[in-house]
């Protein structure tokens, strides 16, 4: 091999290495906005939840972590009742590269149940939520988890644009499960939880959790709740925060 060809292959396996590393920066990101919501307070699962993320992503540097609840007994300055004008609040004035709001309640064929948020009639609506994203989070990278019963609702009439991602915790016409009193978490929460350490990515988060749900829900003899997942085509190698 002439010295010339050596040269030339050597500047091509560099060019080909920084863009892989370029690649693999893109997908993770160095500051999150992070918006836990829990929409009922009928049973304890849903602040439990909350509770258990503030655990994991609570002290990760770059996080913004803000809690909403619908617990008047947890309400606090610094844990606001859950309504769709307190969810535009807290992810109002981020500079963070990403937005996650995850959210667990009851839900319906209309959105998200929030028990105490009587100017919206106790719903969040997938259209009310993108109208949401679309002004505090704008192009940034933004994950939206809905755990909770008809949550594929969101993926169907909500924006899915290339810089979102879905998760849900049932098909739009499925119920999900583990809501009750005797639970410490509903089924979708607590399987997406146990998969959060071994993930690395949202869809690997996603596969992991789904598998679980499945494992569960094969001991009932209802229909599966089918959680539902979209990644838009900038984002689907996304890391966790």
């Amino acid at each position: 091999m002439t010295t010339m060809r050596r040269v030339i292959l050597g500047l091509t396996l560099a060019l080909a290495a920084t863009l892989l590393s370029a690649s693999a920066d893109s997908a993770a990101l160095q500051t999150w906005r992070v918006l836990l919501v829990a929409g009922d307070d009928s049973a304890a699962v849903f602040d439990n939840a909350v509770d258990r993320f503030t655990e994991i992503l609570g002290s990760r540097p770059g996080v913004e972590l803000y809690r909403l609840t619908s617990d008047q007994r947890l309400g606090s300055a610094t844990r606001r009742i859950a309504s769709a004008k307190t969810i535009d609040s807290a992810l109002t004035g981020t500079t963070a590269q990403g937005c996650f709001v995850f959210m667990t309640s009851h839900g319906s064929t209309d959105g998200l149940y929030l028990r105490e948020d009587y100017d919206s009639k106790k719903t969040l609506s997938p259209s009310r939520l993108d109208r949401i994203l679309d002004k505090q989070c704008g192009e940034r990278p933004t994950v939206v988890v809905v755990s909770a019963c008809h949550s594929g609702v969101f993926i169907g009439k909500a924006s899915k644009g290339d810089n979102r991602i879905w998760l849900t915790a049932a098909r739009d016409d499925r119920v999900s499960f583990g809501c009750g009193a005797e639970f410490e978490l509903t089924y979708f929460d607590e399987c997406l939880l146990g998969a959060w350490p071994k993930s690395k990515t949202w869809k690997q988060l996603f596969d992991r959790t789904s598998t679980c749900v499945r494992l569960k829900e094969s001991e009932l003899s209802e229909s599966s709740s089918l959680p539902q997942a979209f990644f838009g085509k900038s984002v689907k190698d996304l890391e966790l925060p």
